[in-house]
């Protein structure tokens, strides 16, 4: 089930990649990689959230909320790390906005 989970999610955020590097004219060089790198984050932690939730699946169902709660506080903590770093340090090369918007997106679309 982990490995159709994640084929899925790598062909989601390849489809995605491809549309922002599509849209490179409007984004600029600093947008494209914020959104690309938003897009690795995010199906990062949606192949991290399902492995957590799919080992718990077989326990009870204090483990199965645990499991859930770990997922969902594990990603926000990566996401929130990224941010803070990208929006502390300003690389030039990175565009906090489109990294932000990007993990959002992307998140939404794994959760469904």
């Amino acid at each position: 089930m982990i490995l159709r989970y994640a084929l899925a999610v790598v062909l989601f955020a390849a489809a995605g990649s491809a549309l922002i590097a599509a849209s490179a004219g409007r984004l600029g060089e600093a947008g494209v990689r914020g959104a690309l790198l938003g897009a690795a984050l995010a199906s990062l932690g949606a192949i991290g959230g399902m492995a957590v939730l799919a080992r718990s699946f077989e326990r009870g169902p204090r483990q199965f909320f645990g499991a859930v709660v770990l997922g969902i506080l594990g990603r926000m903590v990566l996401f929130g790390a990224v941010l803070v770093y990208v929006g502390l340090r300003r690389p030039p090369d990175y565009s906090l906005t489109a990294v932000a918007l990007s993990i959002v997106g992307f998140f939404f679309v794994f959760q469904c």
